[in-house]
């Protein structure tokens, strides 16, 4: 299977790696995003008791960012993201 964000763009084929959890693409390692998937078990009627350790899913582009607003481990992969392109300096003078 091919890589479907390469066959989309007519780059040719790229062998895929993995599937997006939420659209189930096809992905070479260059589109593939690693996020963290926060396990909770729900307990009845009660809150819900978080899993540990977190566990991980692979997310294509678009659904990364589409997901970003609604899921809070996208929206913190975002946020590193964004503190990683800007530099440690900024992420210091916005505290």
């Amino acid at each position: 299977m091919d890589c479907w964000e390469h066959e989309t763009a007519g780059q040719g084929s790229v062998p895929a790696v993995a599937f997006c959890r939420h659209c189930g693409a096809a992905l070479c390692r260059e589109h593939a995003t690693v996020c963290t998937d926060e396990r909770v078990r729900q307990n009845g009627m009660g809150s819900p008791t978080r899993l540990l350790p977190d566990g991980r899913k692979i997310c294509c582009s678009t659904c990364r960012d589409a997901f970003v607003e609604s899921i809070p481990v996208h929206r913190a992969e975002q946020r590193r993201r964004e503190l990683a392109a800007t530099g440690p300096e900024s992420a210091t003078a916005s505290c």
